[in-house]
C-alpha cells in the first residue's frame, strides 16, 4: 500500500510537479513505529525492549495521523479531483495499516508476557493516546520528537487540551475509528492473530 502511495505521488509530480510532499514525509513518519514494533518484537535485552517501546508509543500517532491528511484535498488543475482523492485515500489507507500492523506486534508481544486481559488493555490504552496524540498533531501542531526537544512545553499543552471538550471527543472518536480498523485489521486470518 505504501509503495501503491508512492508510486501516485510520483504520477502526479509527472504531471503537476512535486507537490504535496508532506504525504511522502508523514508516510515516512507512519513507518516508525511499524519498525519499532519490529524491534519490540525482536528485543533480547530490557534496554532494547524499552528504547523500541517508547519510540513505538511515541510515534504511533504518526500513522492514522495520514487520515487527517483529507483536510488538504480540494481543487488543484490540472490534476483532477478524483485523482487526488485515490491519492490522498491511498496515503491514509498506508498509514492506518502500518499503524494496525505495528499494534498487532505489539499486541503478540504483550499477549506472550502479560497475558490476554493485559495486554488488551495496554492495547487500548495505546489507541486511546494515539485518539489524543493525533489531536495535539493536527490541531496544537505538536511532533512526536518534541518530548525531546521542547517536553515543557508539550506537557503544558497536552494539559491545556484535555480540558477542552473538542480535544476530548475528537480523540475518544479518532481513537474509536483505529480500533475499530484494528478489530478489522486482526479478524483477518493470521498465524499471528491475538484471538
Amino acid at each position: 500500500m505504501s509503495g501503491l502511495a508512492v508510486a501516485f505521488w510520483i504520477a502526479r509530480a509527472w504531471i503537476a510537479g512535486p507537490r504535496l510532499v508532506f504525504l511522502l514525509w508523514n508516510l515516512s513518519l507512519a513507518a516508525i513505529p511499524w519498525f519499532a514494533a519490529r524491534s519490540l518484537a525482536a528485543a533480547r535485552s530490557p534496554s532494547s525492549l524499552a528504547a523500541a517501546a517508547v519510540t513505538w508509543l511515541l510515534f504511533l500517532p504518526n500513522a492514522p495521523y495520514l487520515v487527517t491528511d483529507l483536510v488538504h484535498l480540494r481543487v488543484r488543475p490540472p490534476v483532477p479531483i478524483w485523482f487526488d482523492v485515490l491519492l490522498f485515500a491511498t496515503f491514509a489507507l498506508a498509514g492506518c495499516v502500518l499503524g494496525w500492523a505495528s499494534l498487532e506486534k505489539v499486541h503478540v508481544k504483550l499477549a506472550r508476557t502479560l497475558g490476554r486481559a493485559r495486554s488488551a488493555a495496554a492495547i487500548a490504552a495505546a489507541i486511546l493516546l494515539t485518539g489524543f496524540g493525533v489531536y495535539l498533531g493536527r490541531f496544537d501542531r505538536w511532533n512526536s520528537w518534541d518530548v525531546l526537544t521542547r517536553p515543557g512545553d508539550l506537557v503544558s499543552g497536552a494539559a491545556a487540551a484535555l480540558v477542552r471538550p473538542r480535544a476530548l471527543i475528537f480523540s475518544a472518536l479518532f481513537a474509536a475509528f483505529v480500533g475499530a480498523g484494528y478489530l478489522l485489521f486482526l479478524s483477518r486470518a493470521s498465524p499471528e492473530s491475538t484471538r
